[in-house]
């Protein structure tokens, strides 16, 4: 059976003849469309010669490109005068520019696929480390279709321009928050919010109640307007009990009182509006004991690929494994889980947070404040991390009836701004942080 290469001549001659149409549309097209998006050859020549003239201000015409292109000795190469001409007159309007744009998007997608998989089933005959490879195949699948228009380098004068303009339309809203509103004043001021493609690490001894916060913060954000998409990968506890702390801390309802059924009818009714607030949210748990990095990145793929994700939230990352490659180093096997898990915040342009558990040497110490030192199997989660925050308690609060339920926050580490620290009240009844006191940041 002949194997017939993707792509459509009446397309690409649309999309070239809507730009001698009308000049304005290739700031359109241009921002869709590569050279490598056509397939034949003398369209590729022509589109070439187009975005050049754009680049330096000339004026585009059949006339100009015909010019610039006898200049250069490749006018034959692009089909001759006769052909621009008649591309020039191939479009009566540019009504349906955007769907000749996708169909040469589209045939172009095809074509690296089917030269990917090729490649894949070559490469397939030898592979040794099958979770890794399978990986790899999604990751290049995905970064083939995930963007209508996708270059490996950007101009710095765009990158300037379009910079500029986010800080202007952010200055238009300087009290406001530029990420996910984490519910929480404090963290925000540090954060501006939760970022897409920054990994935050939270980082606490057993006990402390980093899942609860974690819990919160997808409370927080999942309520939010726009009801944003939260994956929450629980390696340590099943939905029912993650459920039923969610239920308590949206209701105000006691922990005991819940699992135990003994409710008031007050608690019962407080019960039944938290069941109905968080059928507006869109958060998702897997308990599904998914331990393998990779096989975490691969379900998080998926839901991007269906508009179904916006934060990704991991209790907890020494829970998870790496690939074969590190077996038996788990210092090596930890550092890869948090490149991967940075690579994929990165790669799906989400936050992810993943909580992490301090070693017992901070019990040790008579200062009981973490350190980066501190973050067990640490390898290189100090380095990867682009916020590193550490929950704990203070000595003397312990023993301070007042004090007993605040927990600190320390901001061990901010890439995009200050570290600090501020302290929040922490209901272990209801799995509740709330109500902030004493905060300020360190210069």
């Amino acid at each position: 059976m002949e194997i017939k290469t993707p792509y459509s001549q009446e397309a690409e001659e649309s999309v070239l003849g809507s730009i001698f149409f009308s000049e304005s549309e290739i700031k359109t097209i241009a921002d869709k469309l590569t050279v490598e998006d056509f397939y034949n050859p003398s369209h590729q020549e022509i589109y070439e010669a187009i975005l050049k003239l754009f680049k330096n201000g000339n004026s585009i015409d059949a006339i100009t490109v015909s010019n610039f292109l006898e200049n250069i000795n490749t006018l034959e190469k692009a089909g001759g005068r006769e052909y621009i001409v008649y591309l020039s007159s191939v479009v009566p309007s540019t009504a349906n520019l955007m769907e000749y744009i996708n169909i040469v998007k589209d045939k172009s997608v095809l074509r690296k696929l089917q030269e990917s998989f090729t490649s894949l089933i070559e490469a397939s005959r030898s592979v040794e480390d099958t979770p890794h490879f399978i990986d790899q195949v999604e990751k290049e699948i995905f970064n083939i279709t995930k963007d209508r228009r996708s270059t490996d380098f950007v101009n710095i004068a765009e990158a300037a321009e379009k910079t500029l303009a986010k800080i202007a339309e952010q200055a238009q809203h300087a009290n406001e928050i530029s990420g996910l509103d984490t519910g929480y004043y404090q963290f925000n001021r540090y954060t501006l919010g939760l970022q897409p493609s920054d990994l935050l690490i939270v980082a606490a001894r057993p006990g402390i109640g980093k899942t609860a916060f974690a819990l919160n913060l997808a409370l927080n954000i999942g309520m939010l307007p726009k009801a944003p998409h939260i994956a929450f990968f629980s390696l340590e506890m099943g939905v029912e009990q993650l459920v039923m702390r969610l239920l308590s801390s949206v209701s105000s309802v006691d922990n005991t009182s819940l699992r135990k059924g003994d409710l008031k009818q007050y608690e019962w009714e407080r019960l039944q509006t938290g069941v109905h607030n968080l059928k507006g949210s869109n958060i998702y748990f897997d308990d599904s004991g998914t331990v393998q990095v990779l096989d975490l990145r691969s379900k998080c793929r998926k839901l991007k690929q269906d508009n179904k994700l916006d934060l990704v939230i991991v209790d907890y990352l020494q829970l998870l494994s790496g690939s074969q490659h590190n077996k038996g180093n788990r210092v090596q096997e930890v550092s890869e889980i948090s490149r991967v898990l940075k690579e994929m915040a990165r790669e799906l342009k989400v936050p992810v947070v993943a909580l992490s558990q301090l070693s017992r040497n901070l019990e040790q110490r008579p200062d009981k404040t973490p350190r980066m030192s501190d973050l067990r199997e640490s390898g290189s989660i100090e380095q990867d991390a682009d916020i590193i925050i550490f929950l704990y308690v203070k000595e003397e609060d312990k023993q301070d009836e007042s004090r007993q339920n605040i927990t600190q926050f320390v901001v061990a580490k901010n890439r995009h701004g200050q570290p600090g620290d501020f302290e929040l009240l922490f209901n272990k009844n209801t799995s509740k942080f709330s109500g902030e006191f004493n905060s300020g940041l360190k210069g």
